[in-house]
């Protein structure tokens, strides 16, 4: 991890008192945004926290928007160099005194009653390790409402398909932010690597099915420039995810070497059998991770598209027209070609 340099408060020392939620706020020339983003937070209902702003190598006028704030409970910690978002905040994990922890990036707005709701949801079930909230997409205007699933068994089941949660949206005990750190060997996705770490690693997670947050839309954002990148990214997390709840250790290394051999992909095959049987969840959800497996195939052709196709009829998923067509391309073309096909055939689906 990346020491801070000259951590501190933006004005003044911070005060001595442990505050009971510490907030991070990772920033990389976002100064434009910051005001209104700091406002909401200092305007919530709740006001026992500090405010963790990681500063991550900014080049734009970043004191200049920070000096109206004389807040004791502002800290800027400064990164000697830019270490991208993940690592960030780590840092800002790292600096947190507080029991809990929440997160919100430099361009989002927070309801006012966003920590109140979510403590108060917290110590209530303290069974949940993380909880998140919906959020409201806005540029100039307001736009769509996105609310997730809100019950541990159902996001287990929705993370298998995608993220469903909102990284600014995010509270939980800061124990698990220090135990399932992000991923800083990745640009894309590193939200959605780490939630469903912690998922799998038997966390309870929650969304409060409310709007609490305002997630503005611009065209710098990372999920709307590295659009295909992401798209790849996500599919091998959530592909190591099901293999996690699998049990299958071995087959979740191998997906990080992107190598499947056949003996794997009908290992696979017996491992979602047996987890469908024990658990209220449908072989349908596994499809994602088996059409993964058989891209990552060292060699198509005859035999593994059989084979495939025998996997898929023997767990009773249904195969149409379109998609045994597709997977049979996938067999004829060179390794070379299909990786481009297949993210062709994601990108037509977005």
């Amino acid at each position: 991890m990346v020491k801070p340099v000259q951590p501190g408060c933006a004005t003044m020392e911070c005060p001595s008192a442990l505050p009971r939620l510490s907030v991070v706020v990772p920033i990389h020339n976002g100064a434009l945004w910051l005001g209104p983003t700091l406002d909401s937070i200092f305007q919530q209902s709740f006001q026992d926290f500090e405010i963790i702003l990681i500063d991550d190598a900014s080049d734009d006028d970043l004191s200049g928007a920070l000096r109206p704030y004389e807040d004791a409970r502002l800290r800027v910690l400064h990164l000697p160099a830019n270490v991208g978002v993940a690592e960030a905040r780590n840092c800002g994990v790292a600096q947190a005194r507080g029991d809990y922890l929440a997160f919100c990036d430099a361009d989002d707005l927070c309801h006012p009653d966003r920590f109140q709701r979510q403590l108060d949801f917290l110590e209530q079930h303290p069974e949940i390790g993380v909880c998140g909230t919906g959020f409201t997409c806005f540029d100039s205007e307001d736009r769509d409402v996105v609310l997730n699933p809100e019950t541990p068994d159902a996001i287990r089941l929705a993370l298998m398909q995608g993220n469903c949660f909102g990284t600014s949206t995010m509270m939980g005990r800061s124990s698990v932010f220090q135990q399932y750190p992000f991923n800083a060997q990745i640009d894309v996705a590193e939200d959605f690597d780490v939630w469903t770490r912690i998922a799998a690693g038997g966390i309870g997670m929650a969304n409060l099915p409310l709007s609490l947050l305002h997630y503005r839309l611009h065209p710098q954002q990372a999920s709307q420039t590295k659009s295909v990148r992401l798209d790849r990214v996500a599919r091998k997390i959530r592909s190591r995810y099901c293999a996690q709840l699998l049990g299958q250790q071995l087959l979740s290394q191998q997906i990080e070497l992107e190598r499947i051999s056949l003996a794997e992909l009908q290992a696979a095959q017996h491992a979602i059998a047996a987890y469908c049987a024990a658990h209220p969840v449908p072989v349908t959800a596994f499809r994602y991770l088996l059409a993964w497996l058989y891209q990552q195939l060292p060699a198509h052709g005859w035999h593994s598209w059989w084979c495939w196709r025998r996997i898929q009829q023997s767990l009773g998923l249904r195969l149409d027209r379109n998609y045994r067509f597709n997977i049979f391309l996938l067999a004829l073309l060179p390794s070379s070609l299909a990786g481009k096909y297949f993210d062709t055939l994601i990108k037509l689906k977005r």
